[in-house]
């Protein structure tokens, strides 16, 4: 008689007639306990919200999605402002990325910023959701790691940040069943001095724990919300084109000199990582340009196919030059290398802070104050970045400064202001736009569940109309 396995082929056989049986009364057993279309199952790995309060354990997982929720939501505010700048252009089907492109910013009911806005919300609110649990983690001293507490306050730095940049109003609350109104277009200022607060917490953290990473980060950031926060007051109080746009705010140059000294190089930056697991939103910014087709990088920039899809390839698509040399500009070179070729993947990501910005901020504080010894310096150090020779004058300072903040700051959600403040309208507006300074409205979707927000639901905000 043959055996398999120590067993013969016959005994084998009746013994699995005999499992088959045993399973078959197991199964009665279950059906007379638990009827086919009982719900009563219980699952091991359900984890409720109340556990996250006292489990410390949890920390770099809310740092995490926060992470994600902020990504997210600046990857589609950076696409946005780009569509509405002459960052980038519509080129696709989509009608709505034509009326931003046109100027048309305030309109509710695009599809874009109002698919936009639920994911913007979402990432402050989980900060004031995520930050709360780990300072309680971190007061009753049972947090692992203080620097996830740390990037916590500079992920929280950073959505305030670019709400109070892209925004003409906003709602914030933290009930998620009850409506909240908004703070008020008056009181936007307050998303940068609550931006300021958070990285400042931040800072004395990364202080604490003598990381210079996260300190360079915090500071950067800190001084893009002071920065930020007095260019809203030179354009929206009162609203109009200011007559002065050059900004010289002292907490910002003190943050940027700090920011800079922590950096250590002058080609620093804080880049946010857009891959697979975080690509979503109502829309993706590489998706719509390296995938769709929707949009492509704006026509003062580069030079395009026959199909007008998408940028030449290599040097030849690179039609802004630069002031002083003539030549074709090599930091739009690799701004477009990153983030607006079919090579550039739908995976973009987004710059929160850098050296050159802070390079900038001082710059232009300098040629506010009739440095120009300072403004000089500053600026050559950021051509120095990009291989670049020395300004010497020509252009003039503020045509060099504006070009410079433009090619160095390209799809970081910061155009708007200077299409504002410089008076440079975007190539695409049309003459009944860019009137006077207009950012993006709360959404439709958002009026119509929210009774408290500003009603009727597709009217534009006055600025915008």
């Amino acid at each position: 008689m043959f055996m398999k396995h120590g067993i013969s082929i016959g005994d084998s056989a009746r013994l699995r007639r005999r499992l088959s049986g045993a399973a078959l009364a197991v199964g009665a057993i279950s059906l007379a306990s638990c009827q086919i279309f009982s719900t009563e199952v219980k699952n091991p790995n359900a984890v409720t919200e109340d556990a996250i309060a006292t489990a410390a354990a949890a920390a770099g997982s809310l740092v995490t999605g926060l992470y994600g929720a902020v990504n997210a939501a600046g990857n589609q505010i950076t696409g946005a402002v780009g569509a509405a700048s002459d960052e980038l252009t519509w080129v696709g089907s989509r009608e709505y990325w034509n009326l931003l492109d046109v100027g048309d910013i305030g309109d509710p009911l695009n599809e874009y910023t109002d698919g936009m806005y639920p994911y913007v919300s979402q990432a402050r609110w989980m900060s004031n959701y995520v930050l709360p649990k780990l300072e309680g983690y971190d007061k009753a001293g049972s947090l692992r790691n203080r620097a996830d507490l740390a990037q916590a306050y500079f992920l929280a730095g950073t959505i305030y940040t670019m709400i109070g940049e892209s925004y003409e109003d906003f709602v914030i609350t933290s009930d998620r069943t009850a409506n909240g109104a908004p703070i008020g277009e008056a009181n936007m200022r307050v998303m940068f001095d609550s931006a300021t607060t958070y990285l400042g917490k931040g800072l004395t953290i990364a202080q604490a724990l003598n990381n210079t990473p996260l300190q360079a980060r915090m500071l950067g950031m800190r001084a893009r919300a002071k920065w930020s926060r007095a260019v809203w007051g030179s354009l929206r109080a009162p609203r109009a084109f200011p007559a002065n746009p050059l900004i010289n705010d002292a907490g910002a140059n003190a943050d940027a000199t700090a920011a800079l000294a922590a950096m250590g190089a002058n080609s620093f930056r804080y880049r946010f990582d857009v891959v697979a697991q975080n690509n979503g939103g109502w829309f993706s910014t590489g998706g719509e340009m390296n995938s769709r087709l929707e949009i492509r990088a704006g026509s003062r920039y580069v030079n395009v196919t026959t199909a007008g899809t998408r940028p030449l390839d290599g040097i030849a698509g690179i039609k802004l030059v630069d002031p002083v040399t003539g030549l074709a500009d090599p930091a739009t070179a690799k701004n477009i290398d990153e983030c607006c070729r079919l090579s550039s993947t739908t995976n973009v990501g987004w710059t929160a802070t850098s050296a050159k910005e802070m390079l900038l901020i001082l710059a232009e504080a300098g040629l506010a104050a009739g440095n120009t010894d300072e403004f000089t310096t500053r600026i050559n150090a950021v051509r120095a970045v990009d291989g670049l020779p020395a300004w010497a004058g020509s252009p003039a300072a503020q045509a060099m400064l504006s070009h410079s903040r433009a090619v160095s700051l390209f799809l970081q959600g910061r155009r708007l202001h200077d299409h504002y403040r410089f008076k440079e309208r975007a190539d695409r507006w049309v003459a009944t736009r860019g009137l006077r300074p207009c950012f993006f409205p709360i959404s439709y979707n958002e009026r119509q569940q929210n009774p408290l927000a500003p009603q009727p639901a597709q009217d534009r905000p006055a600025a915008c109309q």
